[in-house]
């Protein structure tokens, strides 16, 4: 669990606990000096607040602008994450408390920084994250939590001081609620949803995630946790699961793979993620280890041929290497294009090094579909997709026009409240454009779509977005 949370960040980690510590300790230096009798407690309050705020900004990206706000407020209580929200910052509670000897500032603090990390995590870019209130519920609630329990501890010594600070957290507090109101708030979109996180499969969702695998790969494997997340920001379910490896050596292996609910029709298994061997790998009867794209294209093929047959009628496939010198290997995938425009079925298979297949995406969808003829070029959609970026951004879009580049690269079959539109698939980055880019290998961009008739433009998530 540790390492599916902090992602074998251990470098990361350890440098944090050793700032931590060092902070720490010229915190307790600084208050020793000073003559403070709870030098002790600061230097674990600056520890906690440089340990939360590492945590939470590690691996963060560009700023999206955007909240999403959790109607169900029990469901972070069910999932491991809002678990660990909550364990987090009880100890931020505690020492603010212990270290100051003064409730209500305390208390302005473990409520006003975690709603200040959501906010920076959606604005700042180099920091951005996904801003979602349940983070900000769970993290509150723990430094309660952690108040609480100092609060019981100093009463059985002396009493607390309830007025101490009163003063100083009343202005506080307003000016927070002001800047709340006044200046967060309109700088950010907010998407409103029953749900963020993990919770336990029902029993239909575990039977369609036994077909699918036994689908694809018989039954080499075994089905381990199985559960369902809603999509954050954007509105559609997964069913995420685990795959375990019948090899009683290894009984710590796993792959991950998400099936799309509840309609079922796009399917994501990565059975390996590194160049490292594993004993995950999907073997094909037959296959040795591929030295090209040529080889590793018949690999799989086979595999296609022996487990989705139906993808022998492509209109087109292409085979390229994954990584600079292809060390994950080689991804082959196979389209079917219809009038110019890229049908919705889709089939990926990528196979790595050693000659096994290390994934599978599989998108179910209609071969052929006779759509309205696209009204947009390529540039307007571009021209689009770029006005309605700037236009999301706001002020942190300022100065990026010339910077902000769109490349329309596919026309896409897009099924939207059941009517089938053509739609322009619009990569969107920032900074000067890499030379002769793949369109399915690169992962560095955001996705939008524009709707070739109407020119709605729709993000990397898949929320309608207007250009003002």
């Amino acid at each position: 669990m540790f390492t599916a949370i902090f992602q074998n960040h251990y470098g990361y980690l350890a440098t944090l606990v050793l700032i931590a510590l060092l902070l720490g300790g010229a915190a307790w230096w600084i208050f020793r000096r000073l003559g403070n009798p709870h030098a002790g407690w600061w230097a674990g309050l600056v520890a906690t607040i440089t340990g939360v705020l590492g945590v939470t900004f590690m691996g963060s990206g560009r700023a999206s602008g955007q909240c999403v706000i959790n109607h169900d407020f029990t469901q972070p209580f069910q999932a491991t994450q809002g678990l660990w929200n909550l364990a987090m910052t009880v100890p931020l509670g505690l020492f603010a408390l212990l270290a100051s000897r003064r409730p209500l500032p305390a208390l302005v603090g473990v409520v006003a920084l975690p709603l200040a990390i959501e906010f920076t995590q959606a604005e700042v870019s180099g920091l951005g994250r996904v801003c979602d209130s349940s983070d900000a519920q769970m993290n509150i609630l723990g430094g309660l939590v952690g108040l609480a329990v100092a609060a019981f501890v100093i009463a059985r010594r002396t009493p607390l001081d309830w007025r101490a600070g009163t003063k100083a957290s009343l202005i506080a507090s307003a000016v927070l609620l002001a800047l709340g109101a006044g200046v967060a708030r309109p700088m950010l979109t907010f998407s409103h949803v029953d749900g963020t996180g993990l919770s336990a499969a029902d029993s239909g969702q575990v039977r369609a995630v036994e077909q699918v695998v036994e689908e694809a790969f018989g039954d080499r494997y075994a089905l381990g946790r199985v559960q369902d997340q809603p999509c954050v920001g954007a509105p559609c379910r997964n069913v995420v699961f685990v795959l375990l490896s019948r090899d009683k050596r290894h009984p710590k292996a796993f792959s991950n793979g998400t099936l799309s609910w509840p309609d079922k029709k796009h399917l994501n298994v990565l059975l390996k993620d590194s160049d490292r061997p594993s004993v995950m790998g999907y073997p094909v009867p037959g296959a040795k280890a591929p030295s090209n794209e040529r080889e590793a294209y018949g690999i799989a093929q086979s595999y296609m041929r022996e487990r989705y047959p139906w993808g022998a009628d492509a209109v087109e496939h292409k085979t390229y290497p994954v990584g600079g010198k292809a060390e994950l290997g080689w991804m082959t995938s196979w389209r079917w294009v219809h009038n110019d425009v890229l049908m919705p079925r889709m089939l990926d298979v990528q196979v790595d090094r050693t000659g096994h297949v290390s994934q599978v995406d599989v998108t179910l969808g209609p071969k052929r579909l006779t759509l309205d003829k696209a009204k947009l070029s390529a540039e307007q959609a571009e021209k689009a997709a770029r006005a309605a970026m700037i236009a999301r951004l706001g002020p942190r879009g300022e100065g990026i026009e010339d910077d902000l580049r769109g490349d329309a690269f596919t026309l896409k079959a897009v099924e939207r409240k059941g009517i089938w539109r053509p739609e322009w698939l619009v990569n969107l980055s920032i900074g000067a454009p890499v030379p002769d880019p793949d369109p399915d290998a690169s992962q560095t961009t955001e996705l939008w779509r524009v709707d070739a008739v109407t020119g709605q433009v729709y993000d990397s998530a898949d929320v309608a977005v207007k250009a003002d």
